[in-house]
């Protein structure tokens, strides 16, 4: 290995932990700067300036061609807005976790021909949240989901639990720090 591997290799994408992703590099990770901010403002208490600077942060870091680092992105927030450091990385890991989300989502839908069907499924074994567990238990219930019912049923389960996020159900964050992911379903 080259030093130059070395350094790319320390550059490379950090999942946070959530493994060999096959749809690394290929999903289009698309940060709407206004839509993101106002969330960030509302969710996190920023003022909208601060609001507006952490969402261009987390859409010129996401977008980079070369991948990103997630403490890399939390140590700029943290720094560029003065924030403490717990504060930034809640509000890059729910974030990106989002973006992730919606673009995962964004790929299968354009993969199906028929719509595309989802179940939640936490990437990493750790997030044993009340929240994910009633939205996991829904989808169960009723089989793989569509879109739409995914985020009723986030809505739903986030709305039963003080550190649920229902208003982030469009956004596919049903609590602060989700490690839970959209995946879609196959038939077998």
């Amino acid at each position: 290995m080259g030093l130059r591997s070395w350094l790319a290799g320390l550059f490379a994408v950090d999942d946070g932990g959530e493994g060999d992703d096959p749809d690394e590099g290929t999903l289009d990770l698309v940060v709407d700067v206004e839509r993101r901010a106002g969330a960030i403002m509302e969710h996190y208490g920023l003022d909208g300036e601060d609001a507006r600077t952490a969402a261009e942060i987390l859409d010129e870091e996401v977008t980079r061609e070369e991948g990103y680092a997630r403490t890399m992105i939390a140590d700029r927030v943290a720094r560029e807005l003065d924030v403490d450091e717990d504060l930034a990385r809640t509000i890059v890991d729910t974030e990106v976790a989002s973006i992730r989300n919606l673009a995962r989502a964004r790929k299968f839908e354009q993969q199906a021909d028929d719509g595309a069907r989802f179940r939640w499924v936490d990437s990493v074994g750790t997030d044993d949240s009340p929240v994910c567990a009633d939205v996991r238990a829904a989808i169960d219930d009723r089989g793989p989901v569509s879109r739409s019912e995914l985020e009723d049923a986030i809505r739903e389960a986030a709305s039963d639990h003080d550190e649920g996020t229902p208003e982030r159900a469009d956004d596919l964050i049903p609590h602060e720090s989700c490690r839970h992911t959209v995946v879609r379903h196959m038939e077998a």
